[in-house]
């Protein structure tokens, strides 16, 4: 029979389309045969983990198993600033978190 699900494997990927107020933040997910949720986390603060930031919309994800590239588009970010973001993704076997990166959005 099919293999039994697992927490997805989450992978943060560099940021791409930076602007003054704006980027987009990419990862990679596998969903491990669950449907999943995933979504970005991202603030100024590099402790995301403890210092509630913000986070994009959740997205879903089907039954997939293998790789799948994501990404969000974020805006009305401030100028020439450092952010923090990460890729989380949940499915019925738990919650993952990607690595923390960072980005510094563009001088006006």
């Amino acid at each position: 029979g099919p293999a039994n699900p697992e927490a997805p494997s989450v992978t943060t990927v560099a940021a791409t389309s930076v602007t003054d107020d704006g980027a987009t933040l990419n990862g990679r997910i596998n969903p491990n045969k669950a449907e999943t949720t995933y979504w970005f986390e991202y603030s100024q603060d590099s402790l995301l983990g403890t210092v509630v930031g913000t986070s994009t919309p959740t997205q879903t994800l089907g039954v997939e198993n293998g790789m799948t590239n994501v990404s969000t588009n974020v805006s009305g970010l401030s100028a020439n600033t450092r952010y923090y973001y990460r890729l989380a993704a949940r499915n019925s076997k738990g919650t993952v978190y990607g690595s923390i990166l960072s980005f510094t959005t563009r001088a006006e």
